[in-house]
C-alpha cells in the first residue's frame, strides 16, 4: 500500500478539517452578456418614435395655423367694425344740419351736399 492521497484511509480524512463552503453565486459580477441586445426592437421602437414625433409636430403647426388664422380674422372683424362705425359717426355729424364752427368769426358748418349747392349757386350768379 503506498501513501498517496489517493489511497489513504478514510478515517485520516474524516480526521481532516472540512473546507468551509463557498458561496460563488455573489463573489464577482457576471460579466454582461452582449447577446443579451435586441437590435431590432431598438432600431423598431426609434423608428417608430420619430414617427410619432414628427407627426405631433405637424398637428402641432397646423393647430396653430388653424388657431392664428381664426384669431387675426377676428381681430380684422373688430377692426373693421370700429372703422365703420367711426366713419358712420362722422358722416352723421357732417350730414347733421348747421352748426356753429367758431361764433366768434360767425363761422357755420353746413352739411356737404347743402355746402356744395351753395357754392354751385355762387359761381352760376358770377
Amino acid at each position: 500500500m503506498s501513501d498517496t492521497p489517493e489511497n489513504a484511509p478514510e478515517t485520516e480524512a474524516s480526521e481532516a478539517t472540512p473546507a468551509p463552503a463557498v458561496d460563488h453565486a455573489h463573489d464577482a459580477p457576471t460579466a454582461p452578456n452582449y447577446d443579451d441586445l435586441n437590435t431590432p426592437m431598438i432600431a423598431l421602437v426609434g423608428f417608430l418614435s420619430a414617427i410619432v414625433t414628427f407627426i405631433c409636430i405637424i398637428g402641432l403647426q397646423a393647430a396653430y395655423l388653424q388657431y392664428s388664422t381664426t384669431h387675426e380674422a377676428a381681430k380684422r372683424d373688430v377692426r373693421l367694425g370700429a372703422v365703420e362705425s367711426i366713419l358712420s359717426a362722422q358722416k352723421a355729424k357732417l350730414n347733421n344740419g348747421y352748426t356753429w364752427v367758431n361764433k366768434e368769426t360767425k363761422t357755420i358748418g353746413m352739411p356737404i351736399d347743402q355746402a356744395m349747392k351753395v357754392v354751385a349757386q355762387q359761381y352760376e350768379s358770377n
